[in-house]
C-alpha cells in the first residue's frame, strides 16, 4: 500500500484514545451485543407475532424469505469487508473504493439471480406460484445490501461499535414496526418483504452518514488482487460456515412438511437470540482485536486466545444448558404450543450452542493470523458430510436433524482446536483449563434448574420458575468458584476502562 492510496475524507474515529485495547473490545462487545440483541430479539418478536397471524403457507413464505436474505448478504461480502479490517488502514482510501465498487458490481449479478431465480426458490421450498412476485423483490433488498456492506465494516475495523449498534437498532427497529403494522393493516406475506426493503433502506441511508462515505466508483485491478488474496479464502470459509450452520433450513424445507418446516425455524429462534446474538457480538470484537495483537507476538496471541476460550465457555456453556431446560416452557410461551418434535429440536440446537461457541474464538483467530485456507479445507469435509447424513435422517423428523447438527459441531470444533493449538504453540492442559470455570458454572444451573423442570407441567410460572432456580444456581456457582467469579470480574474491571 503507498501513500497515495491514501485519502483525506472524513472516516469513523481511529480508537487510539490511550484506552487499553482489553477495555476497548470489552466495551465493544457490549455495543455491538446491543444491536444484535436487537437484531434477532425484533426477528423472535416477528416469528412469534406473525405465527399467530399467518396462515402456515405465509408463514413458510416468510421463513423462506429470512433464509434466502440471509444468504444472499453473507455472500454479498465477498470478504472485502475482512480484507479491510484485517489490513488496519485508516481512513476511506482508494483500496476503501475500489473494494465498494467490486461490492457493487457483485450485488447487481446476485440481483439478477434473486429476480431470475425466484421460481427455482418458491418450487425447491414447495411455496406455491404466487409467492414468486414476492421472491422477485429480494433482488431491491439485495442492491441495498450491496451498497452498504463495505462502509459497514468500516464500523468493525476501527471497532466503533456503539455507533454501529445505533444503526442495528434503527435497521431492526423499521423492519419490526413495518412488518408488524402492515400485517395489522391485513397486507399478509407481502408485509415481509417490505419490511425488509424498508429497513435496508435505513441501514444503507444511516451507515453512509456516519461513517461520512461518499461512493467514487473506482476500479484497480492491483487493489482488487491484493484484496482478493485474502478475501477469497474467507469468502470461502464463510459460505462454507453459513452452510454449517444453517444448511439444515435448506434439508428440512425441501424434506419436510410446511408446518414441521416451520416449527423448525421456531425451535431456533430463542436460541438464535440468547446465544447466536452474543456469540455474533463477541466474533465482532475478537477478529479486530486478533488482528491488532498479532504485532505483540505470538504469546500474545496465545495469551488472547486463552482469555477468549473462557470468557465463551464461561457465557455458551450454562446458558446452553439453561436453554435447553427452558425448551418446553418457552416454546408455549412464544407460539401457545408445545409439540414435542419442536421442544426436542430445541433442546439439542441448545446443547449444540454450547460446542459451536467455543469454535468462534479460534475461527476469528484463524482469520486474523491470515490463515482462513485451514479453515476452507476443515469446512470443505465438515459441510457436506452433515448435509447428507441431514438429508437422510431428515424424514425421521426435525428431532434428527437437529442431532447431526450437535454430532458434527462436538467433532469438527475439537478437531479445529486441536489444530489451532499446533499453530499457536499452545499446550491442551491450559486449553481445556479455560473451559472449566464455564463447565462448573452450567452443573450449578442444571442441578439447580433441572428438578422444577421434571417436577412441572408447562406453563409461563413453570418457565420463571426454571430460569429462577437456573439463575441461583449459577450465582452460587460464582460465589464458592473462584475462577469463574474472577473471569467475571476481570470483564467488568474492563469495561469500567
Amino acid at each position: 500500500m503507498t501513500d497515495e492510496d491514501q485519502s483525506t475524507d472524513h472516516h469513523v474515529g481511529d480508537g487510539n484514545d490511550g484506552t487499553s485495547l482489553g477495555t476497548t473490545a470489552a466495551r465493544g462487545f457490549l455495543w455491538a451485543n446491543l444491536g444484535i440483541v436487537v437484531r434477532y430479539g425484533s426477528g423472535l418478536v416477528l416469528a412469534a407475532v406473525l405465527a399467530r397471524t399467518l396462515s402456515p403457507a405465509a408463514y413458510a413464505v416468510m421463513v423462506t424469505l429470512m433464509i434466502v436474505t440471509f444468504y444472499f448478504d453473507n455472500a454479498l461480502d465477498l470478504g472485502m469487508g475482512a480484507a479491510l479490517v484485517y489490513e488496519q488502514e485508516k481512513g476511506i482510501s482508494r483500496r476503501v473504493q475500489v473494494a465498494f465498487t467490486a461490492n457493487v458490481a457483485l450485488a447487481g449479478i446476485l440481483a439478477a439471480v434473486a429476480f431470475f431465480g425466484a421460481p427455482f426458490i418458491v418450487g425447491y421450498f414447495n411455496l406455491g406460484g404466487p409467492s414468486v412476485a414476492i421472491f422477485r423483490c429480494l433482488a431491491v433488498v439485495v442492491l441495498l445490501s450491496g451498497l452498504t456492506t463495505v462502509p459497514w465494516a468500516l464500523f468493525t475495523r476501527e471497532m466503533e461499535f456503539r455507533t454501529r449498534s445505533f444503526v442495528e437498532v434503527a435497521r431492526d427497529g423499521t423492519r419490526l414496526v413495518v412488518t408488524i403494522g402492515l400485517v395489522v393493516a391485513g397486507v399478509t406475506a407481502w408485509a415481509v418483504i417490505l419490511g425488509l426493503i424498508a429497513a435496508y433502506a435505513v441501514w444503507m441511508v444511516l451507515t453512509w452518514v456516519l461513517v461520512k462515505f461518499r461512493p467514487r466508483p473506482t476500479w484497480d485491478r492491483k487493489i482488487v488482487g491484493e484484496l482478493w488474496s485474502y478475501a477469497w479464502k474467507l469468502a470461502g470459509t464463510r459460505l462454507l460456515g453459513i452452510l454449517s450452520l444453517n444448511g439444515d433450513y435448506l434439508v428440512v424445507g425441501n424434506r419436510q412438511s410446511k408446518p414441521n418446516y416451520s416449527l423448525y425455524y421456531q425451535a431456533f429462534r430463542l436460541p438464535e437470540v440468547v446465544m447466536g446474538g452474543q456469540l455474533n457480538a463477541m466474533s465482532a470484537v475478537l477478529f479486530p482485536m486478533y488482528s491488532r495483537v498479532r504485532a505483540e507476538g505470538m504469546d500474545a496471541v496465545r495469551n488472547a486466545m486463552y482469555a477468549a476460550l473462557r470468557l465463551v465457555a464461561l457465557f455458551s456453556i450454562p446458558v446452553g444448558v439453561g436453554l435447553a431446560l427452558v425448551a418446553r416452557d418457552s416454546m408455549l410461551l412464544m407460539y401457545g404450543r408445545t409439540v414435542p418434535q419442536g421442544v426436542q429440536t430445541m433442546e439439542l440446537i441448545s446443547l449444540t450452542g454450547c460446542v459451536v461457541g467455543l469454535g468462534f474464538a479460534t475461527g476469528d483467530l484463524l482469520f486474523a493470523l491470515g490463515k482462513p485456507g485451514i479453515m476452507i479445507r476443515l469446512n470443505a469435509v465438515m459441510v457436506p458430510s452433515m448435509l447428507v447424513a441431514m438429508w437422510f435422517v431428515a424424514p425421521k423428523g426435525i428431532e434428527w436433524v437437529a442431532l447431526v447438527h450437535l454430532v458434527t459441531a462436538v467433532v469438527f470444533t475439537g478437531i479445529r482446536q486441536l489444530i489451532v493449538n499446533r499453530i499457536v504453540a499452545a499446550p491442551l492442559l491450559p486449553v481445556l483449563a479455560s473451559l472449566v470455570p464455564g463447565v462448573v458454572v452450567a452443573l450449578f444451573v442444571a442441578a439447580a434448574a433441572l428438578p422444577v423442570r421434571l417436577l412441572t407441567g408447562a406453563s409461563l410460572v413453570s418457565l420463571v420458575a426454571i430460569v429462577a432456580a437456573g439463575a441461583a444456581g449459577g450465582a452460587v456457582a460464582l460465589v464458592v468458584y473462584r475462577p469463574a467469579r474472577a473471569e467475571l470480574g476481570n470483564l467488568v474491571a474492563k469495561i469500567r476502562g
